[in-house]
């Protein structure tokens, strides 16, 4: 029951990973059972030419069976010109059968490292179009190691599946010849190499399982150090850390060899067996032959057998070696659907906007809350709020405030817990993509590709749809044109890995000019000026001032100066709204504000 369970589970398994690649599981069976069942076919037709081969050598008689059939073909009985005919026609079939082997095993690698691919980049698809608030509390390295560790180990699994399968098939068309020539030859070989087959993988099958786990747990350990080591270069650098993270991914790279030459020896163990099991099977035939049959059918039989065992011994090697693949990959291949299972579950953002549908207006925040999953009590309660269009808000308010959850939830990533948030009556929720398309966002890091200028200013646009006039425009109302005039290219000069060529103020200005190319309805800036130089600051603030009026401006911002010529400024203190209206009129009714403003001049 166990065992029909397990078998249960990988189908059920392998299924949900075709269907992962957007493959048909029934038309993939098909060609597989087709393609096996060719083989199998070809070879018990070649190994079962033997027989009549030599019978003709060993007696020369061609007056019975498909000899019979061939002589009166080619209108002779003479041994001399059959036995190069007959055996033309058995290297004839061997050869077929090698060739069509090739070309099968070609086909079916060419579907499954395509499935590999598609899988891959399917389930990479799911993790960035899941919900925001699933993503945030997601670990990178198990991401990672999802879209490509487990990933290559599941579809290993289905490799190997499909070789089992065809070597079993052709096992057993061997078999079926070798019974038919002899039963009694049958009956020895199965009891020899059944013994030694499915005694030995039934000895590694919790061994194999258990390095299949050591493998996917050294690899999330690998990419727990190599993350942080290159993502964190800089600080690796500064703290002297650096060996530190080195030497934990070279013991988790350790714990990976260390299981790859277990599973090698393993995997090779039961080939030497069945070597040893070869020869006990030639000297127990050979016994029972010299008991029962006449010298000439001896040496028929064992030349029957011999031609078998050449093709039977190489693939009972695979089958030992598939079965110790999928145990080891089952693993991955848990994973992988797990993943999938859960992705699912959570839903997948649709990044197509409905037609004609835009929003416009304030956006009216009414008695919203928000919880985190996780958290005993809300983040945000209770909060209401008026944004008009076209006018310029600030947020502020001491770390913890709520400030940055609160731009999430305005922005559509969060979901509050209750209440709603709603642009010219309509929510947001209802149709975010063209939420999305009205907003441009400048973060505290901006993130930049290791691409040229324009395609980071155009993120996301294919080179050929880039509109230069565009750039050209935005770049001009974010301060850019003199950083563009000492670039040795220009607009295709590249800006390095996350812009390490570029000062602090230019990635912030290359953050802004990108939202601007959006030609966004809502501008948002999320603490985008807190690293800043007072100078770059006030460039920046200096853009904002100019855009006034034209868009709605949404700031989160610690520094105040940022935020002083706002047309509202909202104060947050313990996840509520404490006072609402213009820089002065809030510092004149909130003691907390007046702190801040005074703490900030302090500055």
């Amino acid at each position: 029951m166990a065992r029909e369970a397990r078998n249960a589970r990988l189908r059920q398994q392998l299924g949900q990973l075709l269907g992962l690649a957007g493959a048909n599981p029934r038309s993939w069976i098909l060609g597989v059972v087709i393609g096996s069942i060719a083989l199998a076919l070809l070879d018990t037709l070649g190994v079962a030419a033997m027989a009549p081969l030599m019978q003709l050598i060993t007696t020369g008689s061609a007056d019975s069976g498909i000899l019979a059939d061939i002589s009166t073909l080619l209108g002779t009985s003479s041994p001399q010109a059959l036995i190069p005919i007959v055996a033309g026609i058995v290297a004839g079939l061997f050869i077929l059968k090698s060739v069509l082997a090739l070309l099968f095993r070609w086909w079916i690698l060419g579907r499954t490292t395509r499935i590999s691919a598609l899988a891959s980049s399917q389930l990479m698809r799911m993790y960035i179009l899941a919900p925001y608030a699933d993503h945030r509390s997601r670990r990178t390295s198990e991401i990672y190691r999802s879209v490509s560790d487990s990933t290559a180990q599941s579809t290993s699994v289905l490799l190997a599946v499909t070789a089992l399968f065809t070597d079993s098939l052709v096992l057993i068309a061997l078999a079926v010849v070798i019974a038919v020539v002899s039963p009694s030859v049958m009956l020895v070989t199965a009891v020899i190499f059944g013994v030694l087959v499915f005694g030995v993988q039934r000895m590694l099958r919790n061994r194999q399982s258990r390095i299949g786990e050591e493998v996917s747990a050294s690899a999330l350990q690998s990419w727990q150090y190599l993350l942080p080591a290159l993502d964190g270069f800089r600080e690796a650098r500064l703290t002297s850390s650096a060996n530190a993270f080195a030497d934990g991914y070279q013991k988790a790279k350790l714990r990976t060899a260390h299981a790859g030459r277990q599973l090698a020896i393993i995997s090779d163990a039961p080939r030497y067996l069945l070597e040893i099991g070869f020869v006990l099977a030639i000297i127990g035939i050979s016994a029972v032959l010299t008991a029962t049959t006449s010298p000439a059918e001896t040496l028929t039989i064992l030349a029957v057998f011999g031609a078998a065992s050449v093709r039977a011994l190489p693939t009972m090697n695979r089958v030992a070696a598939s079965l110790a693949t999928i145990r080891t990959g089952q693993v991955g291949l848990d994973i992988v659907t797990n993943t999938a299972d859960e992705l699912r579950r959570g839903g997948m953002h649709d990044e197509t906007p409905r037609p004609d549908s835009r929003y416009a207006g304030d956006i009216t925040l009414h008695e919203v809350e928000f919880r985190y999953p996780d958290a005993d009590r809300p983040v945000l309660g209770g909060i209401s709020l008026d944004i008009a269009e076209n006018r310029t808000t600030a947020f502020v308010g001491s770390s913890g405030a709520g400030k940055s959850t609160l731009l999430d939830l305005v922005l559509g990533l969060l979901e509050p817990t209750s209440g709603s948030i709603e642009c010219g009556g309509r929510s947001v929720h209802d149709d975010l993509p063209s939420w999305f398309a009205n907003l441009g966002v400048v973060p505290q890091d901006v993130f930049l590709l290791n691409d040229t200028l324009a395609a980071n200013i155009a993120f996301g646009v294919p080179e050929a749809d880039i509109d230069l006039a565009r750039v050209a425009e935005v770049i001009t109302t974010a301060q850019l044109d003199g950083v563009v005039a000492d670039l040795p290219q220009g607009l295709r000069t590249e800006v390095g890995e996350r812009g390490v060529r570029l000062s602090g103020g230019q990635r912030q200005r290359i953050g802004l000019a990108r939202a601007l190319y959006r030609q966004p309805r809502i501008l948002v800036l999320d603490e985008a000026t807190s690293a800043l130089d007072n100078a770059t600051e006030h460039e920046i603030a200096t853009t904002l001032r100019s855009l006034q009026g034209s868009m709605t401006i949404l700031i989160v911002a610690h520094r105040l100066s940022t935020v002083r010529n706002a047309d509202t400024l909202v104060y947050l203190k313990d996840g509520r709204i404490e006072e609402t209206g213009t820089f002065e009129h809030v510092r004149a009714t909130s003691p907390d504000f007046a702190r801040l403003v005074q703490l900030g001049e302090l500055n």
